[in-house]
């Protein structure tokens, strides 16, 4: 009997344990934490603001296409589109900025949405003039 009142505790221990355990809530989560993997790249829409307009071209890209997000040291990401590959970094900030250097340019981002299969951001060129902006459409 005694063995079977101990046997319970133990269980009724680990069950108060395991289930005070949660996933973090997708929310609270770290912009860097939800880019980390691989993402297909399916346009990019670049938009050139001169003192005359707003030029936009859409690139379409195919599912081989890619952007993966490495968990590393330097936070390295890799990226092809197209015939191209670059090796870059990023970093993120807790206001949801994503600072981004791929193909010889530096690009400071705002995440318009990230979800578990969907991600979208808007990124401005550094030091481009006239201004150009580049929002990325990505999927998992």
């Amino acid at each position: 009997m005694r063995k079977q009142v101990v046997l319970l505790g133990a269980i009724l221990i680990a069950m108060v344990i395991f289930g005070s355990c949660k996933k973090q809530d997708e929310a609270t989560k770290p912009l860097s934490e939800k880019l980390f993997g691989r993402w297909s790249v399916e346009k990019v829409v670049t938009t050139t603001q001169t003192g005359t307009g707003t030029q936009s071209a859409t690139q379409n890209y195919q599912a081989s296409d890619y952007m993966d997000f490495r968990k590393s040291e330097n936070n390295d990401v890799e990226v092809k589109l197209g015939a191209n590959t670059s090796l870059g970094t990023f970093t993120t900030t807790v206001d949801q900025t994503l600072y981004l250097t791929i193909f010889g340019k530096s690009l400071v981002c705002q995440m318009d949405q990230i979800t578990d299969s969907r991600a979208q951001f808007t990124g401005t060129v550094t030091g481009s003039n006239p201004k150009v902006t580049e929002t990325y459409y990505l999927y998992r």
